[in-house]
């Protein structure tokens, strides 16, 4: 007996000897309430802790065995759906049957409703608030399968699939320009209404991601991530990304907050001192220059699509699936490292971008795909002040970064700005670079070459 199938036989002998007051459902303090599956007929039955974490155990083997399954579901959400197959199944139990017969049954119920839902293709479309720019001057535009557009824009079209009624649209226009609106009846519509005013809030723009063929929360947080990645990109078309990124936040991720800190001097008064974190949106850009820096960053751009597009593809059939792994690694590093407010802890992350895109091969291969890339030779100056290229790769990665992570930095309560700015710098033309390659060099799937 295989011991996934051991475990469903376990389950079914616990219930019965649950139903047989042959044991009772065993309570922890800490989840005071019966733990119910639900048949799918309305009804429920109850279980023990004992067969939920074998349950539990269950779904994780189950997930296991298909390799697809851990890109299309979180631990959680297939926790929950292995939880809801056996509802179904443990409620049909035979008493007349043996006990071989009854696992087989429960087995074969349970496989079947995971094999009808994994056939289930049902594309999800996310959208979230973003703070981009000011105003609706600027048009919309997409990354790779990412769109972004000014609120009202996107309000117009999801009206115009369907997806908000002509009576939340009006009333959300009316908001959004000010106006106060009268209550309404609870209804699924007003509390549609009430969705779309908090999840875009007061951001001017919205980001808009679809998906198929993976879960609804797996979907979420891939669509979420994804998003972060454009802005990230976006971020590349000003000369310091961390600065605009202060800018740029999904509503879910961050909000502008006054901080105030409050100082203490013996025998003196201190008013506490505050300061803005974040901004409304990204510097100003005219809708020329947009324009220009899309056309700029073209290449890019296109890189990043195909990079969102394998980041989103539950199946991992995509074209250049290699390089596209070590570009989506790098982007996220950069993504991170530009939002950390440690500044060591970015030097760390912004050097992992660099790492990404030289396939891990350490300062040595930072350093070949430096001179790949941009051109110039270790011993060359590199920076305005004379630095050399590997004087710079040895402050940044081995100063800053290898030493930080393995808790050898005898340097950690120094100022470490200047470091930040010239990793942030060099992160960012790497980045750009590469992409760029990437476009130029479409036939070619191997991260190794971004060093030749």
């Amino acid at each position: 007996m295989s011991d996934v199938r051991a475990k469903f036989q376990l389950v079914v002998e616990k219930l019965l000897a649950l139903a047989n007051n042959a044991a009772s459902p065993s309570k922890r303090s800490d989840f005071p309430f019966p733990r119910l599956i639900a048949t799918g007929d309305g009804g429920s039955i109850e279980i023990s802790e004992e067969i939920d974490d074998l349950i539990t155990n269950i779904a994780s083997d189950l997930k296991k065995e298909e390799l697809s399954r851990a890109t299309i579901h979180t631990d959680e959400e297939w926790r929950a759906t292995v939880r809801r197959a056996f509802g179904p199944a443990l409620a049909k139990l035979d008493l007349t049957q043996t006990a071989d017969e009854r696992t087989d049954d429960v087995v074969t119920s349970v496989r079947e409703f995971l094999l009808e839902l994994e056939a289930d293709v049902t594309p999800y479309e996310y959208s979230f608030g973003l703070t981009l720019f000011p105003g609706n001057e600027i048009d919309p535009f997409h990354v790779g399968p990412i769109c972004f557009e000014p609120r009202v824009i996107w309000l117009k079209r999801k009206s115009a699939d369907g997806a908000v009624t002509a009576i939340t649209k009006r009333r959300i226009l009316k908001a959004w320009q000010g106006d106060r609106l009268a209550k309404r009846k609870p209804s699924t519509d007003s509390s549609r209404e009430q969705d779309i005013l908090t999840a875009v809030g007061k951001c001017p723009w919205v980001v808009s991601i679809s998906t198929t063929g993976l879960a609804n929360d797996a979907g979420k947080q891939r669509a979420l991530t994804a998003a972060r990645m454009a802005t990230a990109v976006i971020s590349l078309f000003w000369a310091k990304p961390s600065s605009v990124l202060d800018g740029v936040n999904l509503l879910v991720d961050r909000s502008i907050r006054r901080e105030k800190v409050l100082t203490f001097i013996p025998g003196r008064i201190i008013l506490a001192g505050s300061r803005m974190i974040g901004r409304p949106n990204e510097p100003f850009i005219s809708k020329p220059d947009w324009e220009q820096s899309l056309a700029d960053y073209d290449l890019v751009l296109k890189t990043t699509g195909e990079v969102i597009s394998f980041y989103l593809e539950p199946t991992g059939n995509v074209r250049r699936p290699k390089l596209m792994n070590a570009l989506a690694q790098a982007i996220l590093w950069f993504h991170e490292g530009c939002r950390e407010t440690v500044t060591l802890m970015a030097i760390v992350k912004l050097t992992a971008t660099l790492d990404a895109l030289a396939k891990g091969d350490k300062s040595g291969g930072i350093k070949r795909m430096i001179t790949a890339r941009l051109g110039p030779n270790p011993s060359d100056k590199f920076w305005a002040d004379g630095t050399t290229m590997e004087e710079g790769v040895k402050e940044i990665y081995s100063d800053g970064r290898s030493r930080t992570m393995h808790g050898t930095n005898d340097r950690i309560g120094h100022d470490w700005t200047s470091t930040r700015a010239r990793a942030e710098g060099l992160a960012r033309l790497c980045l750009i670079v590469c992409m760029e390659w990437a476009s130029n060099n479409a036939s070619f799937d191997d991260p190794a070459l971004l060093q030749k």
